[in-house]
C-alpha cells in the first residue's frame, strides 16, 4: 500500500478516501490488479520465515493476511489510513494471530528486535524519509531476520514514461479541472532506484541483500494500458510468464529481500 501519509495531511485524506477502492483492485481482472497480485505472488516466493512474527509495513486491505497464516505465521498489519485499518479488522479481526494498528512508517511503535520477518510493498516509493523508514523497518527485525522490500524501477521505460512524462501531464490537467485537489496520488513525487542503490540502501541500514526479483514487464506506455486494459493485461501476463521475475530494464519494479545482519 503507498504509504504518503508521512509526508503531509493530504495523504492521510487520500488514504481514507480511496482505501475501498484499493481494496477492490486486487480482485479486478485490469493491469493495476494484475500488478498487484503478481507482486504478491514474488513476495511470498520469496518469503521464508513460516511460524513467525511477520509485519507488514502499508498494509493496505491486509492481502498478506490469508498466505502468511497458511504458513502459520502471526501476523501484524501497520498502515496509517484509519480507513483501511477498519478494513483490515473486518476482514480479519477476530483471528487471535492478526493485529492491526493505525501509525506511520517512520515511527514505528514496537520493540527491537520484535519481528521474524518484514514486508514494506508500494510505500517507499511515495516517502521523502525513506531512509528512515528503513531503520525503523531494520530496528524491529530480529539479527537474521528476513525483510523484503519493493521498489519501482528506475531502469524501466514504462516507470520513466509515468513519471516524467504522463504523471506530470495529468497532475496538470486535474489541478485545472479539479483546483485544490492536492490529496491526490498522482502529485505525490515517485523515486524510482536502481536494484543497486536499493541494495546499498539496505546495506548501509546493516542488512545483506540476498536476491532481487523483478515484476510487471508493461509495454503499452499510459494511457495506451488504460485505453485497452484487455491488451495490456494479455500481454503483461504473456511477459510474467516469459520472464519469470528477471529483474531486467522490462520491469516496472522490483522486489528486494535481505537479511538482517547478525550484529
Amino acid at each position: 500500500m503507498l504509504d504518503p501519509s508521512s509526508e503531509s495531511a493530504a495523504g492521510r485524506g487520500f488514504l481514507g478516501e480511496k482505501a475501498d477502492e484499493y481494496a477492490r483492485t486486487y480482485a479486478e481482472e485490469t493491469p493495476g490488479g494484475f500488478a498487484l497480485r503478481v507482486r504478491r505472488k514474488r513476495v511470498l516466493e520469496l518469503f521464508d520465515k513460516a511460524g513467525g512474527r511477520v509485519l507488514d509495513v502499508g498494509c493496505g486491505p491486509a492481502e498478506m493476511v490469508q498466505p502468511l497464516l497458511r504458513l502459520d505465521c502471526e501476523f501484524w498489519g501497520l498502515d496509517p489510513s484509519p480507513r483501511m485499518i477498519e478494513i483490515c479488522r473486518t476482514r480479519f479481526g477476530e483471528l487471535n494471530n492478526t493485529h492491526f494498528v493505525e501509525g506511520e512508517a517512520g515511527q514505528i511503535s514496537f520493540p527491537d528486535a520484535f519481528f521474524d520477518a518484514v514486508l514494506c510493498m508500494g510505500v517507499i516509493d511515495g516517502l521523502k524519509n525513506f531512509g528512515q523508514v528503513i531503520q525503523q523497518m531494520l530496528r524491529v527485525l530480529k539479527p537474521g531476520g528476513t525483510i523484503i522490500i519493493t521498489f519501482a524501477n528506475r531502469q524501466s521505460p514504462y516507470a520513466q514514461w509515468k513519471k516524467y512524462v504522463f504523471y506530470p501531464a495529468l497532475t496538470v490537467a486535474r489541478r485545472i479541472m479539479h483546483p485544490g485537489a492536492n490529496n491526490d496520488p498522482i502529485l505525490i513525487p515517485r523515486r524510482h532506484f536502481t536494484p543497486k542503490e536499493a541494495s546499498d540502501l539496505l546495506a548501509a541500514a546493516g542488512a545483506d541483500a540476498q536476491r532481487v526479483v523483478g515484476y510487471f514487464y508493461n509495454i503499452l506506455l499510459s494511457p495506451l494500458d488504460e485505453i485497452w486494459p484487455a491488451v495490456a493485461l494479455w500481454v503483461n501476463k504473456k511477459l510474467e510468464e516469459a520472464r519469470d521475475g528477471e529483474p531486467d530494464w522490462l520491469a516496472a519494479g522490483f522486489i528486494l529481500k535481505a537479511h538482517k545482519a547478525n550484529r
